[in-house]
């Protein structure tokens, strides 16, 4: 197969997460890991993505797309038109491996090496867009999904999801993740359902929060 095509924005390679795809893509697909850590699912995060995909049928991005371990089937089975973004260039091209599941990847599909706080597009230029378990890097969430949404035409969505202390063993781990710098705080549900005036659903500690344009 054909190596992917990915697009840059003026990146150069050596991300962090660059270097640690492998473990990161078998962490986040792993239901023995999730369950025991998180108290979840990865097929949880699939049926999250599953929604943010049938919400539409214009441009969706995804924003922090890493591996696109729960995304990709859904953007396999999609028509829309679908940019996925990353600042890993080694992340991005797992998930192009994923979305293209041993064949080409379809018309349609872009994967674009940038920032999450740069990303190169005009507003209002995607009906949806998706940030999936990335909410609990960001220290000033409501800003970050004020730039999201400043990305959607009016009646779009956006979808975030984010860990959360919610279970005993998952808010110790997030402390520990904390004190490592690995995440920028520490956050529960109803943290987010303050800050965005939105419900909040929770299994576990992954959060979803689904907010218009």
């Amino acid at each position: 197969m054909a190596e992917p095509v990915i697009e840059s924005s003026g990146l150069t390679p050596g991300a962090a997460y660059d270097g640690r795809a492998a473990i990161y893509d078998r962490l986040v697909a792993s239901r023995l890991y999730n369950r025991l850590a998180w108290g979840t699912d990865p097929q949880d995060y699939a049926a999250f993505a599953d929604h943010a995909v049938d919400s539409g049928s214009g441009p969706l991005l995804d924003v922090a797309a890493g591996t696109a371990a729960a995304t990709a089937d859904a953007y396999r089975r999609s028509s829309r038109t679908i940019v996925l973004t990353d600042r890993s260039r080694d992340m991005l091209a797992r998930a192009a491996q994923r979305v293209a599941a041993g064949g080409p990847v379809r018309s349609g599909v872009r994967f674009v090496q940038a920032d999450a706080f740069a990303l190169p597009f005009q507003p209002r230029e995607f009906e949806t867009v998706a940030c999936l378990g990335f909410l609990h890097l960001v220290d000033d969430p409501v800003d970050f999904v004020g730039r999201l949404r400043s990305l959607i035409a009016p009646g779009g969505r956006v979808f975030c999801s984010s860990l959360v202390a919610a279970t005993p063993i998952g808010t110790r781990y997030l402390r520990l993740l904390r004190r490592a710098g690995e995440v920028t705080a520490v956050r529960t549900a109803d943290d987010l359902a303050e800050l965005f005036s939105a419900p909040v659903r929770r299994r576990g500690s992954m959060a979803y929060l689904e907010a218009p344009a």
